[in-house]
């Protein structure tokens, strides 16, 4: 009877969800010792289910808050900065690399394919900038480089896009809009993804941004709808971290070409019919 009242109710992803966007919320009230009480319960709680019953919605919200988990507590042992970055998500791999191992999700499911890639690939990069130049106006961020270089500007790509983009994108689109959408169809599960994306930058503190964000997720969520390819999406999410932190603070006399030429080129590739591809598939 219970399991019945839980599967009928989806109580078994909603109560887990829940807890992570309560933790974001006290993260967003400046309550941090609460908000990873919260997380560190909901990992040891949601291990517990994983005992008792196999679910895929329970490795994908444990890595949610894994993932702020690191994200708070890193930054304690240093200042943030571009290669702190890669610091605190290259712990991320590892529990990527074992769900992908473990086969919990189909590789064109989370879109492990390069399959359209080209076709896409203008949209992403022209739609990052565009989201990176509007973010900009929200954050006012300082330009993460030291210096300006050529060795900066691509390493500060290559984190964004191999680090931040892949990771993030690997979670919010793959895993769990991906789940959201198996639930509760394809809409309602890339609006709940794209919320929780939102809600996930609470530490910023600033309202507009939650819900800047958040469209920023139903953005993201289309593309990857659209071309069912993490390596697009995650290009996308770096390319608007490139955008906010670099090109619109130093060079926003450029935003309209770097976002109007890459959209050009996408419409006329689309209008052609033309369906890019560099192979079927990413073998793990």
């Amino acid at each position: 009877m219970i399991y019945e009242v839980v599967k009928r109710y989806h109580l078994d992803t909603l109560s887990p969800i829940s807890l992570v966007i309560i933790a974001e919320m006290l993260i967003f009230l400046g309550h941090m010792k609460a908000a990873i009480v919260i997380h560190a319960t909901n990992i040891i709680m949601l291990v517990f289910l994983a005992m008792i019953r196999s679910d895929r919605i329970y490795p994908v919200v444990m890595l949610l808050s894994l993932f702020r988990i690191l994200n708070v507590t890193m930054p304690v042992f240093f200042n943030l900065t571009l290669y702190s970055y890669a610091t605190i998500y290259m712990p991320m791999l590892f529990p990527v690399f074992m769900i992908l191992r473990e086969g919990i999700f189909d590789r064109e499911e989370i879109g492990m394919t390069l399959r359209g890639f080209w076709t896409y690939l203008p949209l992403a990069i022209g739609s990052g900038f565009a989201l990176g130049w509007g973010e900009y106006y929200v954050l006012k961020p300082e330009v993460l480089l030291p210096d300006i270089s050529i060795r900066n500007i691509l390493i500060l790509s290559a984190v964004m896009i191999l680090f931040v983009g892949f990771i993030e994108e690997f979670m919010f689109r793959s895993l769990l809009q991906s789940t959201m959408s198996e639930r509760f169809g394809s809409v309602p599960g890339l609006l709940m993804a794209s919320i929780i994306f939102g809600f996930m930058h609470s530490g910023y503190h600033i309202p507009l941004e939650l819900f800047y964000v958040s469209f920023a997720g139903i953005v993201f969520g289309v593309m990857f709808v659209l071309s069912k390819s993490l390596p697009v999406i995650a290009i996308a999410h770096g390319v608007t971290n490139i955008s906010l932190f670099l090109v619109t603070p130093l060079y926003p006399q450029y935003l309209p070409y770097f976002v109007g030429v890459p959209l050009l080129i996408h419409v006329v590739i689309t209008s052609l019919g033309y369906r890019g591809s560099l192979g079927p598939s990413i073998q793990a």
